[in-house]
């Protein structure tokens, strides 16, 4: 499947790309993302490994998430058929360590949820995070994502072993409320007055 392209913005939301490695490097080469994101260690070098999975991440549904200001890589978003009776995708989402706390996780993800809701036969989002990575689940909240359960035992984490999912989903039904209180909150807060996606 081709990927719709989306604007926010501060964002370009793009196909990802074996050209992209050298920016996703330190995403990956930071502990914390991986374990949190991933559940695995660290890349410590772009070497063979490294290079493989960059091919692996070009052939699937993946976004790099591109800062217009800087033309730089700041975050990848995987989509994932979600596996269910309608059209719908599992959503993940990874982040450069100094592009935290900014609000571009949640600008580009919103921007997503709203671009295939409205341009595709998507009916349902899903997404999920192991259960200490709270922040995962603020986030997704914050979307109008709803608590679906937890998935006991579900993954395997390099250093917790075996670890419990905590899922959530987003119905297109449920999208309108969502989107009225979200734009209400960035208009006042997160955007200067100009929160517009351009698909």
């Amino acid at each position: 499947m081709e990927l719709l392209p989306i604007e926010t913005p501060r964002l370009l939301l793009r196909q990802f790309s074996e050209g992209n490695a050298e920016d996703v490097f330190a995403i990956l080469s930071d502990e914390q993302t991986t374990l949190d994101c991933g559940g695995y260690h660290a890349f410590d070098e772009m070497d063979e490994e490294y290079h493989r999975l960059m091919q692996k991440f070009a052939a699937q549904t993946r976004y790099s998430i591109i800062c217009k200001g800087t033309g730089r890589v700041i975050g990848m978003i995987s989509m994932m058929d979600a596996e269910r009776a309608v059209p719908g995708w599992e959503l993940g989402i990874e982040i450069a360590p100094d592009a935290r706390r900014k609000g571009y996780a949640q600008e580009a993800l919103s921007a997503v949820v709203r671009a295939y809701f409205e341009k595709t036969d998507t009916v349902l989002f899903t997404g999920g995070h192991y259960d200490y990575n709270t922040a995962s689940g603020e986030l997704l909240k914050k979307l109008g994502f709803r608590y679906e359960g937890t998935a006991h035992k579900a993954m395997r984490h390099a250093e917790r072993g075996p670890i419990d999912l905590v899922c959530y989903y987003l119905e297109k039904e449920m999208l309108k409320k969502t989107w009225q209180e979200l734009s209400k909150e960035f208009t006042e807060n997160s955007f200067n007055n100009r929160l517009k996606f351009t698909i």
